[in-house]
């Protein structure tokens, strides 16, 4: 773990600065150009440069020990983008994991915790199964049945999967099944507690919040569980077995892992870039037939890699 992140992990938990006055302080000097390492090298002469009173200043002595800590900052690429949109007051400054942190790089389908009926609960297990292995990031909150189903079918499937925490990462204990996949590489589990936190539920709100705001798509199994928020619908999608009688406005419905997964599997391949605008020719242009499968799926492999389920629908196997 480098320094910096060590550095940040002391200053915004245990330097004597309450969290949010600690990440108004480092989002101030990120404007600056000023990394905290070398803000800290400052004090105390430029204390009122920097925007400390002379008592924050005073607190603020580097200790000889860092914690020892593996933990992704707010301004390194492994940062989910979509946490930037938070506000500052519930935007992590640190995300702590263990496993493989390169997974963070895929984009994010959350499975937002809510009660499974029987037929919902068939339906997402199909639709997990579909997921895992493309170039996604399925997620759930640990110890949810969206976590337990996801966890059940990377037993048969190949993939890799990410658990927001609801702990402290110090005080969690996995379960064979997670110690196994997160030594195999693929499992990540993540969150924005220290290390050292334990659960409370004074906490869920905030991170759901974390969790949601990572994803950049959000899969909900229950209608009670989607947010009467417009603003929602542009990255939700309700998968459900029974089209309810009243629907959050804005909200797409699937009811077959096949629609979700097309849905979902949109966001994994590149727009095609605009094709340049012909020249007019001088012999009369006829409308030309429709591209067969396999030339349509030749031309979206030009733009990237596309998942196996989308060939498997454009080829008819």
């Amino acid at each position: 773990m480098d320094n910096e992140t060590r550095l940040w992990a002391w200053f915004v938990f245990h330097a004597g600065l309450s969290p949010q006055r600690a990440k108004a302080l480092l989002s101030e000097w990120e404007q600056r150009g000023l990394a905290l390492s070398a803000a800290l090298e400052q004090l105390p002469a430029q204390a009122k440069t920097l925007g400390l009173t002379p008592d924050e200043a005073a607190k603020l002595r580097s200790p000889r020990e860092l914690p020892d800590v593996h933990a992704v900052r707010w301004n390194e690429p492994h940062y989910p983008p979509g946490l930037h949109h938070l506000p500052l007051k519930v935007r992590p400054a640190l995300l702590f994991y263990s496993g493989e942190v390169s997974l963070l790089l895929r984009p994010i389908i959350y499975l937002v915790p809510g009660p499974l009926d029987a037929a919902t609960r068939e339906l997402l297990q199909e639709t997990i199964g579909m997921l895992l292995g493309e170039n996604l990031l399925p997620a759930a909150f640990r110890g949810s049945p969206q976590a337990e189903l996801l966890l059940e079918e990377m037993a048969s499937s190949e993939g890799e999967a990410l658990l927001f925490a609801g702990e402290g990462l110090a005080q969690l204990a996995p379960s064979e099944r997670e110690q196994t996949l997160i030594q195999a590489g693929r499992l990540l589990l993540l969150g924005p507690l220290p290390p050292a936190t334990r659960a409370n539920p004074a906490f869920d709100e905030v991170l759901q919040q974390v969790a949601t705001g990572a994803a950049l798509r959000r899969v909900y199994t229950h209608l009670a569980s989607v947010p009467d928020d417009p603003a929602v619908a542009a990255g939700a999608l309700l998968l459900t077995a029974t089209v309810p009688s009243r629907m959050p406005r804005g909200i797409p419905v699937a009811e077959s892992a096949v629609e979700a997964l097309t849905w979902l599997t949109e966001i994994a391949i590149p727009p095609s870039p605009t094709p340049p605008t012909p020249q007019l020719a001088a012999e009369p242009l006829y409308d030309a037939p429709p591209p067969t499968p396999e030339e349509a799926l030749r031309v979206l492999e030009k733009g990237g890699r596309v998942p196996a389920a989308l060939k498997k629908r454009l080829l008819g196997v």
